[in-house]
C-alpha cells in the first residue's frame, strides 16, 4: 500500500485535463480553468518563463528581460514566515512542583513525559519537515498551494511535497477542508507512457479511501491523456499497491494541504490558494519591460564615434574580404558609415535619460509592495524611504500581519502532517502508543533587531499597556505558562533576597 508510493526515481507529476480525470474516476472536478491557467502562469513566472519575456529578433527587435521578482518575492515571503521558527514533537507535558534548592522556595514548571512515540514522531519531523520546510514553502507561496504527503518506506516515514501544479483537488468540505484529490505519476519508457492516477477520498464514517488505477498509451509527448487501463501490477513499481484500501479511525485526508491566506480573486468561488505574487502579475509585467527599456537606454547611449570609412585602414584576408584594422576597444567604439559632409567623423553621445526610467521603475516597484503586503523597501530603493512616518509605520505593519496569518496558516497544515504521521506510525506499527505534543515558536522577523523590540515593549509594559507575562511573550517567545512561571520564580527569588537582607540587617 503506502510502502511504495512515491519512491525511486523523482518521477514527474503532470496535471490532467477536467476530462481526463472525469472520465477516468466518474466524479466532476472543482477546479475551473480560470484557476488552471492562473497556476501556468504563476508557475511560469516563477520559472522566469513568463509569456511577455522575449528575445529581440531582426524582424522584432524589442528585448523584454526579467527583474525575477516572483522568485524574489515568494523567497522573502518564506524566510519572514520561517526565519526563526522553532517546532518539536514532545511527549504530553505535565505541571511539577521544583524546590528551588538554594531557597527552600518552590515554583510550578511544565515537564514533558517520557515518550517513544514522540521521540520517533520528532525525529522524522525535523529531518523531513523542519530541514526541508522554507524551500518548500517558497514554491508553494509562488504557486498559490503546497500538498505535504506523508509515506511509509523501509520502516519510517517520509515526505513527498506537491507543488499546485502537481495534484488535482476535486472537492471542499463546506468548511474549506479538502475531501477528495488525485496525484499522478507518470513513467515514461520509450515510446510508452504508464500513468498511476491516485485517487484520495474522505469519508463520512472517519475513513478515507485511496483508489489506485494504472494505464498506458503511446502518446510519450501529451500530458492530458491518460491512454487505456491496465493492471497496476504490470508496471514493475506500481505492482505492490493496492486497487484500493480503506484506512479506518481518521478523519482528514493522509495529506495535508496549505494555501496562502490571500483572498482568491481569480475565482472568488474557488476553495483554492493563489500565489503571493497574483495581485501583482500586470505591475510585475510593468517592472520587467521598464527595466528592459533601462538596458537599452545604456547599451543605445553608449558612446560611438562614426567614421567615414575612408578614413579607416584596411587589411585583406585570404578570400578577398577587408576588415577594418582595429583592436577590441576601438571596435567598440567606431562604426563605419559614408559622411556626406567634409568631416572624415562624428562623434555620437546622446544625453542618458536613466534617472527617469529608474524613478518610473521605482515608483512600480513600490506599487508591487503593496500589491504584496510587503513593506516600502524591501524591494523598491530603501534610500527612498516613504513620504511621512505614518506611511513607513503602516507598510511595516501590514508586512507584519501578512507574515504572522502565513504563520498561523503554516501551523495549522503542520498540525495536520503530524496528525497524519501519527496514524501511519500506529497503521503500520512503527513505534509504541503514547501520547504526543507539537509546540510552535515564531519570532517577529518583521522588526528592525531585538532592540527596537525590546525598547518598544519596555514603553508598553512601563505604560501600563501590556503586562509583564506578555512582555515575556513577546521578548523571550514564551508561551503564557511559560512566562507565568518564570516571574513566579523571579518573584520568589527576589522575595527570598528581601528576606535575606532584613535578617542579615537584623543580625
Amino acid at each position: 500500500m503506502f510502502s511504495q508510493l512515491w519512491q525511486k526515481l523523482k518521477e514527474l507529476i503532470y496535471k490532467l485535463t477536467n476530462k481526463s480525470i472525469e472520465q477516468a474516476l466518474h466524479i466532476q472536478p472543482t477546479i475551473s480553468g480560470e484557476m488552471t491557467d492562473a497556476i501556468d502562469l504563476w508557475t511560469a513566472m516563477y520559472k522566469n518563463k513568463a509569456p511577455w519575456l522575449k528575445e529581440g529578433t531582426l524582424a522584432k527587435p524589442e528585448t523584454v528581460r526579467s527583474l525575477k521578482l516572483p522568485v524574489k518575492i515568494a523567497r522573502l515571503k518564506a524566510e519572514l514566515c520561517t526565519l526563526e521558527m522553532k517546532s518539536e514533537i514532545t511527549g504530553e507535558t505535565s505541571e511539577e512542583v521544583i524546590t528551588d534548592e538554594a531557597t527552600g522556595l518552590e515554583y510550578t514548571t511544565r515537564k514533558a513525559a517520557e515518550s517513544k512515540r514522540a521521540d520517533f514522531l520528532n525525529e522524522r519531523y525535523q529531518k523531513t519537515i523542519i530541514d526541508n520546510i522554507r524551500i518548500q514553502l517558497d514554491y508553494g507561496l509562488a504557486r498559490g498551494g503546497l500538498v505535504i504527503k506523508p509515506y511509509v518506506v523501509g520502516g519510517t516515514i517520509e515526505m513527498d511535497y506537491v507543488q499546485a501544479d502537481g495534484f488535482y483537488p476535486i472537492a471542499f468540505s463546506a468548511s474549506g477542508r479538502m475531501s477528495e484529490a488525485a496525484f499522478v505519476q507518470k513513467i515514461v519508457n520509450k515510446n510508452e507512457t504508464y500513468s498511476r492516477l491516485e485517487y484520495h477520498k474522505l469519508n463520512d464514517n472517519n475513513s478515507v479511501t485511496i483508489i489506485n488505477k494504472a494505464f498506458k498509451s503511446t502518446n510519450t509527448t501529451s500530458t492530458d491523456n491518460l491512454g487505456s487501463e491496465i493492471p497496476l501490477n504490470s508496471v514493475p513499481e506500481w505492482a505492490d499497491l493496492e486497487p484500493e484500501t480503506t484506512i479506518t479511525g481518521v478523519d482528514r485526508l493522509m495529506f495535508a494541504y496549505f494555501k496562502p491566506p490571500i483572498a482568491n480573486t481569480i475565482d472568488e468561488y474557488s476553495p483554492l490558494g493563489v500565489s503571493v505574487f497574483a495581485d501583482a502579475v500586470e505591475h510585475i509585467q510593468d517592472a520587467d519591460e521598464l527595466y528592459s527599456s533601462l538596458l537599452w537606454e545604456f547599451k543605445g547611449g553608449e558612446m560611438a564615434v562614426d567614421v567615414d570609412r575612408d578614413a579607416m585602414k584596411y587589411q585583406q584576408t585570404d578570400d578577398g574580404a577587408e576588415y577594418p584594422i582595429m583592436d577590441k576597444h576601438q571596435s567598440r567604439l567606431y562604426r563605419r558609415i559614408d559622411v556626406d559632409t567634409n568631416d572624415l567623423y562624428s562623434v555620437f553621445a546622446p544625453a542618458l535619460r536613466d534617472a527617469s526610467y529608474l524613478n518610473g521603475l521605482n515608483e512600480v516597484l513600490r506599487t508591487i509592495e503593496d500589491d504584496c503586503l510587503l513593506s516600502r523597501g524591501t524591494i523598491s530603493d530603501p534610500n527612498i524611504q516613504a513620504r511621512t512616518a505614518s506611511e513607513i509605520i503602516a507598510t511595516e505593519q501590514r508586512s507584519h500581519v501578512a507574515t504572522a496569518q502565513l504563520q498561523k496558516a503554516l501551523q495549522k497544515t503542520l498540525e495536520d502532517v503530524v496528525y497524519i504521521m501519527d496514524a501511519l506510525t500506529t497503521l503500520y506499527n512503527l513505534a509504541p502508543v503514547g501520547k504526543y505534543e507539537v509546540s510552535f515558536e515564531w519570532k517577529d522577523s518583521a522588526k528592525a533587531d531585538d532592540e527596537t523590540l525590546l525598547g518598544e515593549q519596555t514603553t508598553l509594559m512601563n505604560n501600563g499597556v501590556t503586562s509583564k507575562v506578555e512582555f515575556r511573550q513577546k521578548y523571550f517567545g514564551e508561551t503564557e505558562e511559560q512566562a507565568i512561571h518564570a516571574l513566579a520564580k523571579v518573584r520568589a527569588y527576589n522575595e527570598y533576597e528581601a528576606q535575606s537582607e532584613i535578617e542579615e540587617g537584623i543580625e
